[in-house]
């Protein structure tokens, strides 16, 4: 299955990338996309790849080829040949959905160690992505990322039908709609579901702009708390609250003195999943979400909650992503 993989990508790269060659170019582009796949399934760096390779063959580039031919084209074109692979790869997709499908929308980010400025001696040299990383919180020995945002299928099977990287300079509020825009050209959206990460009266306030059903997961505000201890209080096992955000509820960038409307539902996930209560946590127990779909009945919360489900299978997907570490078109391929 792996060969039949590595094959069927091998020939969509030598297919649809051009890497520049020029007359006294001695390694062909097969050679390259080689060694970059096998760089990714074996999840290393390209250095230690070609170092492998090099004791079962001498006909192998070199890391300095690889990575300079890469750059030499660009990361632009690379990322618009890849958007016109994938997009192939999804039209010949036998097995793809015919009907209305479940979309999650989710960011990625990558690692990437820089060392840091020291006061008395300066960088003579930034590193040549300085320009396409972003900050976040400490993860894996690093506040530096880069970051990509993917729109997926996620029904039975699981299928990323567009992504666009994420810069410093980029209105990521914006970013999930564009790429919903685009990608319902393409499929019939029957809900996105997001993490708890756009739980954001902008992303809310942009979703029902544009008449994008939606499922978000709640952050247990202060509010939302209140609403959870009379849910517990009056022992229900569904119920639907009128939910509206408001400046100071979450964090900076949703202060803009916008109030968003919306309806906040909580279900009791162990009478949804039919499971013995006291097998679950205080905090796992009861599952919140906020949504612009109609919740009108108790099969209709449950359903929603147990489809918001389709979206935590691919969780593993999205750690298999972060682990693929060849340096010039990791923040590509993903």
């Amino acid at each position: 299955m792996h060969k039949k993989i590595y094959n069927t990508i091998l020939k969509s790269l030598k297919r649809d990338i051009k890497l520049p060659v020029c007359c006294n170019t001695i390694r062909s582009n097969q050679e390259i996309f080689e060694v970059l796949l096998q760089t990714s399934f074996l999840n290393q760096f390209i250095e230690t790849t070609v170092k492998e390779l090099s004791c079962f063959s001498e006909e192998i580039c070199s890391a300095d080829t690889v990575i300079k031919r890469i750059k030499t084209y660009g990361w632009k074109n690379i990322l618009q040949d890849f958007k016109t692979i994938n997009l192939q790869l999804f039209k010949k997709w036998i097995d793809r959905p015919k009907g209305k499908v479940y979309l999650a929308v989710d960011y990625h980010d990558i690692p990437r160690y820089i060392k840091k400025e020291r006061d008395w001696k300066p960088r003579m040299k930034n590193c040549d992505d300085i320009d396409k990383i972003v900050h976040s919180r400490k993860q894996s020995g690093t506040h530096n990322f880069h970051r990509v945002i993917s729109v997926d299928i996620v029904e039975d099977d699981k299928f990323t039908v567009d992504f666009e990287p994420v810069f410093q300079d980029v209105d990521q509020g914006k970013m999930p709609i564009s790429l919903l825009e685009n990608v319902r050209k393409l499929v019939d959206i029957k809900a996105v579901l997001f993490d708890r990460g756009f739980f954001k009266a902008v992303t809310v306030d942009r979703l029902k702009d544009q008449d994008i059903p939606f499922v978000i997961r709640a952050i247990k505000t202060k509010r939302i708390n209140r609403s959870l201890e009379e849910f517990k209080n009056m022992k229900r096992v569904w119920h639907v609250y009128d939910y509206e955000f408001n400046k100071t509820a979450h964090d900076s960038a949703d202060r803009r003195r916008m109030r968003v409307k919306t309806k906040l539902v909580i279900t009791d996930s162990s009478v949804v999943e039919k499971i013995s209560a006291e097998k679950y946590d205080e905090d796992d127990r009861y599952f919140l979400f906020i949504t612009n779909m109609p919740v009108d009945s108790r099969y209709t919360a449950f359903q929603l909650a147990r489809d918001f489900r389709k979206r935590w299978r691919i969780e593993n997907g999205y750690k298999m992503k972060k682990q693929l570490r060849g340096k010039p078109v990791l923040f590509l391929m993903l």
